[in-house]
C-alpha cells in the first residue's frame, strides 16, 4: 500500500514515559546496590559489568522504546567508572587503555540492548499475529453463523471494534442512505464525530470510488477525523467500514493489511447471504410454477365434471322434459343447483389464490380474535351442510392473530367441507383451536376412513384425488389453496391420519409478535 494510512503521533505519551524512566531508574540503582554488595563482599569483583549487563536486558524488555536500553548501557559504563575504577567515586576517562575498554564495554552493552529489544519486539508480533489468526477464526465462523445481513452487520462492527480497539462505524449501503448502519463506539464524542455531515461525504467518497479515504490518507480530507475502507469488489459495492483510532494508536501498513483480510471475511459473508437470498428467490419461483401447475390440472378436474353433469342434466330436461316425471325432474334440477353452487365456491377459492400469487395485491393483515373467526367459517360451511354436525374447541383465553381474516375463513371452509364430503362417515367433525409455543393451532378432524398414506406427501399439491367416490368433487383444488394461504402468513399446514380412525388437517398461524412458523 502506500508507506502508512495515519502517520505516527509526534508528542510522547507523558504517563508511558514517566513509568518507563521510573522503571529504568529503578532497575539502574538496584543493579548498582547489587554491584557495590558485591563488590564489598569481593565477589565478582572483575565481572561487575555483567551486572549493568543484566539490568540493561531487564531494563530493555520492561520499557516501551529501545531508548531507555541505550541510556541504560551509558549509565552501566559511567556506573562502573565512578563505584568501580579507581579512582572511586570519581569520574576518570584518562586511564591508560580505558577509552578502548570504555569502548567495547558500551558496544557490548548497546548490542545487548538491541538484540533484547528486537527479541521482544519479535515475540510481541508473534503474540499479535497468533491473536490475530485466532481473531480471523473467530470472524469467519461466527459470520458463517449469520442468517441475515442485520446479523453479519453487527458481528463486523463487533470484531472490528474489539480487535482494534478504537470506535467504528459499518454502512451496508450508501452511507447517505444506508440500508443498515452499526456503531460501536469508545465514547459518546465519536458517535456524534460519526454523525457530522462531513465524515458522512468522506465516507461515501470511499463508496464510491472503491478507495480509501480520510484522516491521514493520501489526496484524503484533511479536517476528517475518522479513516474509511470501502466493503466490496470490483463489481459490487456493499458498503464502507469506517474508523475513529486513538492519538496514542500507531496505524502501520501491517494494520491496515489486517483489517483488509477482516473487510475480505465480511464481504465472503455478504456474498454467501446473497447467494442463499437469490437460491430461496429461485426455490420460491420454482414453488410458484408447481402451484401455478397443479392448479391448471386441479381446475380441469374440478371444473370439468360439474359443468359436463349442468350441461348433461340441463340438455336433457330441454330435449326430454316432458317425458320426464316430476320427481326425476327435480332430482336433475337439484343437481344443477348444487353443481353451480360448487362452481360459485371454486371461483370464490379461485380468486383467495389469485390475491396471494397474482403479485398484484400485498395480503392484508389485521389481528384479528381467532374465536370470531372460527365462527364465522363454521357458520357459512353450517348453511351449506345443515345436518352435519360440528364440534367447535377454542381456549377460554383471548387469542389474537395477525391474518387476513378473508383467507383464513376460506382455509377452515375448504378443510370442513373436505371433511364433510370425502371422510365417508355421518359423525360430527371437530375443530379444536389451541396455543402452543409455535404458534396458534387449528386442527380439523373427522372419524371417517381416513386418508391414503400414498397422497399424505402430496395431498396440498392440487392433484386430483382419482379415488374419491364423489367423482364430480376433487379436493385437489382446494387444500392446494389452503396451502398457498398458510404460507403467505408465514404458518405451516400438514395432514395425518388420526391412531383411532379418521384424518386431521392442521395449520399453524405465528402468534402477535411472532414473525414466521418456529420450526
Amino acid at each position: 500500500m502506500k508507506k502508512r494510512i495515519l502517520r505516527s503521533i509526534n508528542n510522547f505519551n507523558l504517563n508511558r514515559l514517566f513509568f518507563d524512566f521510573l522503571k529504568t531508574s529503578s532497575v539502574y540503582l538496584v543493579a548498582t546496590g547489587c554491584a557495590l554488595a558485591l563488590n564489598e563482599a569481593a565477589v565478582m569483583n572483575d565481572n561487575i559489568f555483567g551486572v549493568y549487563m543484566l539490568a540493561v536486558a531487564i531494563i530493555s524488555v520492561t520499557t516501551e522504546s529501545y531508548i531507555w536500553g541505550v541510556l541504560a548501557s551509558i549509565g552501566g559504563v559511567i556506573g562502573v567508572n565512578f563505584f568501580f575504577t579507581f579512582p572511586y567515586f570519581a569520574l576518570n576517562f584518562s586511564i591508560a587503555g580505558y577509552p578502548v575498554t570504555f569502548t567495547i564495554m558500551l558496544l557490548m552493552s548497546v548490542l545487548a540492548s538491541f538484540l533484547t529489544a528486537k527479541v521482544k519486539t519479535a515475540a510481541t508480533l508473534a503474540a499479535e499475529g497468533k491473536k490475530r489468526a485466532e481473531t480471523l477464526t473467530d470472524m469467519s465462523q461466527a459470520l458463517l453463523t449469520a442468517g441475515d445481513y442485520d446479523t453479519i452487520a453487527e458481528m463486523a462492527t463487533e470484531y472490528f471494534h474489539k480487535t482494534n480497539q478504537c470506535s467504528v462505524i459499518l454502512y451496508l449501503g450508501s452511507p447517505m442512505q444506508p440500508e443498515i448502519k452499526k456503531i460501536k463506539t469508545s465514547n459518546d464524542e465519536d458517535e456524534n464525530i460519526f454523525k457530522s455531515i462531513l465524515e458522512q461525504q468522506v465516507a461515501l467518497t470511499a463508496y464510491k470510488t472503491g478507495h480509501p479515504a480520510g484522516a491521514d490518507i493520501d489526496n484524503g480530507s484533511q479536517n476528517c477525523k475518522g479513516t474509511y475502507l470501502p466493503i466490496g469488489t470490483q463489481d459490487i459495492k456493499y458498503g464502507v467500514v469506517g474508523f475513529l483510532f486513538d492519538d496514542t494508536k500507531f496505524v502501520l501498513e501491517d494494520t491496515y493489511n489486517f483489517i483488509n483480510v477482516m473487510i475480505s471475511q465480511t464481504i465472503l459473508a455478504l456474498q454467501k447471504q446473497q447467494m442463499m437470498e437469490q437460491a430461496q428467490e429461485i426455490l420460491l419461483e420454482t414453488e410458484k410454477e408447481k402451484m401455478r401447475s397443479n392448479l391448471l390440472r386441479a381446475v380441469s378436474h374440478d371444473l370439468r365434471t360439474p359443468l359436463t353433469g349442468i350441461i348433461g342434466s340441463a340438455s336433457t330436461l330441454l330435449e326430454n322434459g316432458s317425458m320426464i316425471n316430476a320427481d326425476t325432474s327435480q332430482k336433475m334440477l337439484t343437481d344443477i343447483q348444487q353443481d353451480a353452487e360448487w362452481l360459485i365456491h371454486m371461483v370464490e377459492n379461485l380468486l383467495s389464490v389469485t390475491r396471494i400469487t397474482g403479485g398484484t395485491t400485498t395480503l392484508k393483515k389485521q389481528d384479528e380474535i381467532v374465536e370470531e373467526v372460527v365462527s364465522e367459517a363454521v357458520m357459512r360451511i353450517r348453511k351449506r351442510f345443515p345436518n352435519h354436525h360440528i364440534d367447535v374447541t377454542v381456549p377460554d383465553e383471548l387469542l389474537i392473530v395477525p391474518m387476513d381474516a378473508t383467507l383464513i375463513e376460506q382455509v377452515l371452509i375448504n378443510l370442513m367441507e373436505n371433511s364433510i364430503r370425502h371422510s365417508g362417515s355421518p359423525l360430527p367433525i371437530s375443530i379444536r383451536v389451541s396455543k402452543k409455543k409455535i404458534g396458534a393451532v387449528f386442527t380439523i378432524s373427522d372419524k371417517g376412513k381416513g386418508i391414503d398414506p400414498s397422497r399424505i406427501p402430496d395431498i396440498f399439491d392440487g392433484k386430483p384425488y382419482k379415488g374419491s367416490t364423489d367423482s364430480s368433487r376433487g379436493l385437489g383444488i382446494g387444500l392446494s389453496i389452503c396451502k398457498s394461504i398458510i404460507l403467505a402468513h408465514d404458518g405451516k399446514i400438514f395432514a395425518e391420519n388420526n391412531t383411532n380412525g379418521g384424518a386431521s388437517f392442521t395449520f399453524v398461524l405465528p402468534m402477535k409478535g411472532e414473525h414466521k412458523y418456529a420450526q
